[in-house]
Formats: structure tokens, sequence, C-alpha cells
């Protein structure tokens, strides 16, 4: 029975001890407050999202509230505002051209049709002989810049080997992106959901400031609100400067 209780006491003593540590050594704040920048290149199939070569640019803030500190471990609640989001979606450009028979190229009795879609994009050309002329035709890409604003008010942080300097972490954010207009086809909605889980590596400058990488799996849809719900999954690489205290 004493030796339970004194291996009791000496578990408690130890724990104490390494909490202690953590608390005078440890790189961690209670309060943190975040700028950062994000960036995709292409959509793709990941978890749900059916939209393909979409791109996304955000610029934002994010606040940490530390609430659990465990084993060289702490656990946070974060809150992001994304004040400036842009999303491009691709835009096949055809140009059509038909030719009645006996005209030679080009006329002013020639024909000329222009249609953009919103669609994934692949440049061609062609030409098609009827029996009353001939239709050429010509595909080209462009891009469709839309603006927009997001805010992500539930979500977690959590870091690793807080008495180091470098710390690795896991994050994940839940909330809305709203833009201009139906993204990303124009049958879906302007307000979409919007979650993202990833991982990243924090470096403290000091026990105040620190820099970070990390790479999320990004992902928005209306959860179908409107006609059409692709969703959209983007692999995001995100660099910040964080400060608190």
């Amino acid at each position: 029975m004493r030796i339970r209780v004194c291996g009791v006491v000496l578990g408690c003593l130890v724990f104490a001890g390494s909490i202690s540590a953590q608390q005078t050594g440890a790189f961690s704040r209670k309060n943190t407050w975040t700028v950062f920048a994000e960036y995709s290149n292409t959509s793709s199939h990941i978890v749900a999202g059916a939209a393909r070569q979409r791109k996304l640019a955000d610029l934002g803030f994010a606040y940490t509230r530390r609430v659990v500190r465990f084993w060289g471990t702490d656990l946070s609640y974060q809150a992001e505002l994304r004040p400036v989001m842009f999303e491009s979606d691709p835009l096949q450009i055809n140009r059509y051209q038909f030719t009645p028979s006996g005209i030679s190229l080009p006329s002013p009795a020639s024909e000329i049709q222009t249609a953009t879609v919103v669609s994934p994009c692949q440049p061609g050309s062609g030409k098609s002989i009827f029996p009353g002329g001939t239709e050429t035709y010509n595909t080209t890409c462009g891009r469709q810049w839309t603006f927009g604003e997001g805010f992500s008010p539930v979500g977690f942080k959590y870091s690793m080997r807080t008495r180091h300097k470098i710390q690795p972490f896991l994050i994940g954010t839940l909330g809305y992106m709203y833009t201009s207009r139906p993204v990303p086809v124009s049958d879906a909605e302007s307000f979409n959901f919007l979650i993202d889980v990833g991982a990243g590596v924090e470096v403290f400058r000091s026990k105040t400031k620190s820099i970070a990488v990390e790479c999320r799996v990004h992902h928005f849809s209306n959860w179908d609100t409107a006609q059409d719900n692709p969703g959209t999954d983007n692999v995001m690489y995100k660099v910040s400067y964080s400060f608190g205290k």
C-alpha cells in the first residue's frame, strides 16, 4: 500500500515538474495574432471536389488562444478571417467560322461565332467540311478571376514539441466564403461552406514572434443549395507571421 502511495506521489511530482518546466521554458503563447498569405495553383479531386483547374489566392488574419497544455504540446482554438480572396476559373473560348462553298477565306460572307464557357480547357483547332461549306474552329484558354472574402470561426491548432523553437503542428478550420459571383460554375452559389485541414512547421524567432509554413487540403462547396454543386478541392500552401504572449 505504501509503495502504491509513494508511486502516486512520485508520479504527481514528476508530472508537476514536467508542467513547471514547460511553463518556464516552453515556446508557448496564450494569445497569438497572425497575418498570412496562401495560394493554390490548381484544383483536383482530393476529398469531394469535382471542379478542375481552379486557382485560389488569399490574404488574411488569425487569432489563436491556447486552451490546454500537456506533455510538451498545446491545444488551441483558432479563428481565421480572409478579407481578400481571389478564385480563378478556367475559360474555354471557342471561335467558329463557317464559310459557304465557293467563297475563299476570309470573306464577308463568312459567319463567325464565339462562345465562352467556364470549363477546364485544352487549346486546339480543326476543320469540318459540309456539303454547303467549311467550318473551322479554334479553341483558346483564358481565366476569370472572382473576388471574395471568408471567415472561419471554428478551428483548432495542435502544436507539438513546445519546449523547442521548431514545432510541428496540425490544424483545421470550418467556415464560409462569399464571392462576387457564383463559383466555381455559373449555376453554383456565391455563398459556399469552407473546410480545411493540414499540417505545418512553426519556427520561433523569440518567445513572442514566429514564422510558419504549412500545407492544407482546402474544400469548398454549397452543400447542394444551388442547381449545381461540383465542389472544389485545393492544396493550399501558406506562409504566416505570428506574434503574441
